[in-house]
């Protein structure tokens, strides 16, 4: 070590061993930087502030309370049991239908978003899994059932059978009174019309939550 520290003095191995790294990027390119980039964070704060301003934050314990909730990133899973079966309800908030904004809408209106989603029911015989979405508001649908869910298709699982392998049939086409059993079936497993209002909520208060906390994210993140 002591002949290291002679040749760092002096001699031909100083430049060569004992050298101080220079930095390729300066402070003040550094700092530049970083102004450059306070529009942006100012424009965060400025979106956390109007999507908080006079909110409550949402309480999602409140809703579906029958049901124990699992959360994972962006997808949701609700879960009972009855009787023997046990159902699941998922849905993803990257899988959501946007809604347009009303033409006789004034001013600026947070977007709106319709959660798609499936239902499963299982048994030891099998699962039954509906594929559920909410109609748009531009249908021409009566106003009573502008909130309740709507079935877009059905399949049954076998035991051990793979998901994707199994047959699913388009809803709508099955028979008048098939469809209805079908619905009154779900309605006594409580997946009626004031499970469909709630799930509405529901999604909407995650929806909120979670875009609230990547504004966050982003602003801490620069």
């Amino acid at each position: 070590m002591n002949v290291l520290r002679s040749l760092c003095r002096t001699g031909a191995l100083a430049k060569k061993f004992c050298q101080t790294p220079v930095l390729k990027t300066s402070l003040p390119a550094i700092q530049t930087r970083f102004l450059s980039d306070f529009p942006l964070v100012s424009a965060l704060e400025n979106e956390i502030s109007h999507e908080s301003e006079g909110k409550e934050v949402p309480d999602l314990v409140s809703f579906l309370t029958e049901y124990r909730k699992h959360i994972k990133g962006t997808n949701v899973v609700l879960q009972k049991e009855f009787g023997n079966e046990t159902i699941k309800v998922t849905f993803d908030l990257n899988n959501q239908q946007e809604l347009p904004p009303s033409d006789d809408s004034t001013g600026e209106t947070p977007p709106q978003y319709l959660p798609n989603f499936s239902i499963e029911i299982a048994k030891p015989q099998g699962t039954l899994m509906f594929n559920c979405y909410f109609p748009n508001p531009e249908e021409e649908l009566p106003e009573s059932i502008m909130d309740q869910y709507v079935i877009d298709e059905v399949k049954y699982v076998k035991p051990g059978q793979d998901v994707d392998t199994a047959y699913n049939t388009d809803f709508g086409n099955l028979d008048t009174v098939l469809i209805a059993e079908f619905e009154q079936y779900l309605d006594r497993r409580g997946l009626d019309q004031h499970f469909s209002s709630e799930l509405l909520q529901a999604a909407d208060a995650f929806e909120q939550k979670y875009y609230i906390d990547f504004l966050k994210d982003v602003r801490d993140f620069l």
